[in-house]
């Protein structure tokens, strides 16, 4: 099980800059959108409960993972590494 962690974002972020560690980048990178989408799937389905700043955050960064991805799809893992550092400067630390 993949838990998003700041710390795991910015090892990320680093290693996408090295285009021999694409394919596992491109795996940790797939794991993190399909986390990111089922809790917004979840939130969305239960906007009432949970408001609507939640799911418009959640899809927000759906959408950085999905551009992210698609950068390094083509090649330009320095793209992804930025729009993962705007990822990780969304996230929350939930204690």
């Amino acid at each position: 099980m993949l838990v998003i962690t700041k710390e795991k974002v910015k090892a990320l972020k680093e290693r996408l800059r090295n285009p021999s560690e694409a394919s596992q980048c491109r795996g940790e990178l797939k794991k993190m959108l399909e986390i990111k989408e089922t809790l917004y799937w979840r939130a969305d389905a239960g906007s009432c409960c949970v408001g609507c700043s939640l799911p418009a955050r959640l899809f927000w960064e759906v959408q950085l993972l999905e551009a992210a991805l698609r950068a390094l799809e083509e090649g330009d893992g320095n793209k992804a590494a930025s729009l993962l550092e705007d990822f990780a400067s969304s996230q929350v630390e939930c204690t």
